[in-house]
């Protein structure tokens, strides 16, 4: 159960990475919010990660090698 104000914004370009919109809901009492997001921005400033890349999909800091987050070192 989310103790917080849940996101309603489906069109919203982050949702899938946003806790206030992954959450889940309460049985018997939840809130929801229409939070104020730029057209063109990619999330609000309510935006509350949830732990998912958004490149790879991979959660707790796990990425694909072909994820752009990822840095590989070299020592020569």
């Amino acid at each position: 159960m989310a103790d917080i104000a849940k996101c309603e914004d489906s069109l919203c370009p982050s949702k899938e990475y946003c806790y206030r919109f992954t959450a889940p809901a309460s049985e018997v009492w939840q809130s929801y919010g229409m939070f104020n997001r730029e057209c063109d921005a990619d999330n609000c400033d309510m935006f509350y990660p949830n732990g998912k890349c958004k490149h790879c999909n991979l959660e707790n800091d796990n990425h694909k090698t072909s994820c752009p987050i990822m840095k590989i070192q070299v020592n020569l």
